[in-house]
């Protein structure tokens, strides 16, 4: 079975600043209904965070901590790649800690990598699976992004294109699978939405 990277080192600041994967949810947080669906899915799950939060201690995960600060997911996938490598890992699945309806087929659909989500005519390169043989291409590619000083290199779907990942759709599903949380009107659509559903 794959290994899984939950990506939760945002700072959640269109909801005034939290970690949005502990918002409230069902019977716990949003990260309590994604370890619900993902578990069975996936052998190993760890959580990629930024160096300074604490508030995940209370789960029994391996902490992947951000090498560098405030530069966006492409860190945490580095986490990812270079923990999953550690573990022997060909590939690793990645998705953001906000994204609670993920199906209960999510993994099987994506294998083999690369590959992304894709919904609503959108892609979802944070869901998606990565081969571990794209570690180093990854570190060059951030070292070059950051001597170019251009933020916008450091969007996820411009390295995902450099290793060719594919899309693989998801819009048999009724309703949007990858729906995630990022302003109140989210988390008011949220409470309208069962966790059982998705």
């Amino acid at each position: 079975m794959i290994h899984a990277v939950i990506l939760a080192g945002g700072r959640g600041s269109r909801l005034g600043g939290c970690d949005k994967p502990l918002l409230p949810y069902g019977r716990g947080t949003l990260l309590d209904t994604i370890l619900e669906r993902l578990s069975p899915q996936v052998s190993t799950i760890a959580l990629a965070i930024r160096g300074d939060q604490t508030a995940y201690s209370g789960y029994d995960l391996p902490a992947l901590k951000d090498v560098w600060t405030d530069q966006g997911p492409l860190i945490g996938l580095l986490s990812a790649l270079e923990w999953g490598r550690s573990m022997g890992a060909r590939e690793v699945l990645t998705l953001p800690g906000d994204t609670p309806f993920i199906p209960m087929d999510l993994v099987s659909r994506l294998s083999p990598g690369p590959s992304c989500a894709m919904s609503g005519g959108r892609r979802h390169p944070l869901v998606a699976v990565w081969p571990i043989a794209s570690l180093s291409l990854l570190r060059e590619y951030l070292v070059s992004a950051h001597a170019c000083g251009d933020p916008r290199l450091l969007a996820v779907w411009r390295f995902a294109e450099k290793i060719g990942m594919r899309d693989v759709s998801f819009e048999d599903q009724p309703e949007d699978p990858f729906f995630n949380i990022n302003t109140p009107a989210d988390v008011a659509t949220l409470n309208f939405r069962s966790p059982l559903i998705g």
